[in-house]
């Protein structure tokens, strides 16, 4: 029997961290990445990225994980927001009130937008009109 796994990839960038999750979260990889994800979480100082564009299937174990990642963050003041979930899988993070805590990001700019507010004078230089 081959393993099972999901592929995590963590990127440092400028501001914040990229977690870029591949593969299918279920029952029999829920629990590697719940320990992975925790283990980021639990040292993070930076916003989060969640970018799910690689899972192409999860199931209430990725719900669980998800939503213990965004407590633990929120615990130790840490934004998350999440991007590039399909639209079936939107749904299912919808239905059970997860977009409450946690955006749910179209593209990676919108989440950079929710997690990274502008300095004054970032705002100040918008053009106007």
């Amino acid at each position: 029997m081959a393993d099972i796994v999901v592929d995590m990839v963590v990127v440092e960038r400028e501001g914040h961290t990229v977690a870029m999750l591949c593969g299918e979260i279920d029952c029999c990889t829920g629990p590697d990445v719940y320990a992975r994800l925790m283990d980021l979480a639990a040292r993070l100082d930076r916003p989060l990225v969640l970018d799910m564009s690689g899972i192409a299937f999860c199931d209430g174990s990725a719900l669980r994980t998800i939503s213990a990642v965004t407590a633990e963050c929120a615990r130790r003041d840490v934004p998350v927001a999440m991007v590039g979930l399909r639209p079936y899988l939107e749904g299912l993070f919808r239905a059970f009130g997860l977009h409450e805590r946690l955006p749910l990001c179209a593209t990676y700019q919108d989440a950079l937008w929710c997690l990274l507010p502008l300095s004054d004078e970032e705002i100040a230089a918008w053009p106007i009109g």
